[in-house]
């Protein structure tokens, strides 16, 4: 059976954090799976939009099924519940669980504010987006499961998310 996690949220709210604790996670215990962070699909200037990098997402995980991997974890930031039922409906696998992350709008903007550099332009924009986006995406239909990254490691994180929808 194919499978894929799909971790959802605002820019901020720890997605990539805890895709890479998950992947680290799931190496330590030798169980194959394949990996991607969407938003390298819309990178440069300006972004690409959903429309176009989701129909990309769904060739990639395409070859990584077409490769024999069964297990696939991506990491995306819808940015309406139109796009989440479009990305959902780009992974083909035959169970599909999404995880929302979610942050407080001003603990995503102050996690922003640390790890982007100052020089970035789009630096002011993301981080007013990704206010917005926090207090949106949770409520968005069609998500398995809303958690917190509020005081929460990521490797605690991923392994809950590990033990609850990956190894059962």
């Amino acid at each position: 059976m194919t499978h894929a996690l799909l971790l959802v949220g605002a820019p901020g709210a720890g997605k990539s954090s805890i895709l890479e604790a998950l992947g680290s996670a799931l190496e330590r215990a030798e169980i194959p799976y394949g990996s991607i962070e969407s938003e390298q699909l819309s990178m440069g200037w300006p972004l690409l939009p959903a429309t176009t990098w989701i129909p990309t997402l769904a060739t990639v995980l395409s070859a990584q099924l077409a490769a024999g991997r069964t297990l696939l974890l991506i990491a995306a930031t819808p940015e309406s519940p139109t796009d989440l039922v479009q990305l959902q409906a780009a992974i083909p696998t035959e169970r599909l669980t999404t995880i929302c992350l979610s942050a407080p709008p001003d603990l995503v903007a102050s996690r922003i504010a640390t790890r982007e550099p100052d020089t970035w332009p789009g630096k002011p924009h993301l981080i007013a987006h990704a206010r917005h986006l926090a207090a949106t995406i949770p409520t968005f239909p069609g998500i398995t499961e809303t958690i917190s990254t509020i005081d929460r490691a990521p490797t605690s994180i991923a392994a809950a998310l590990a033990r609850t929808f990956l190894l059962t």
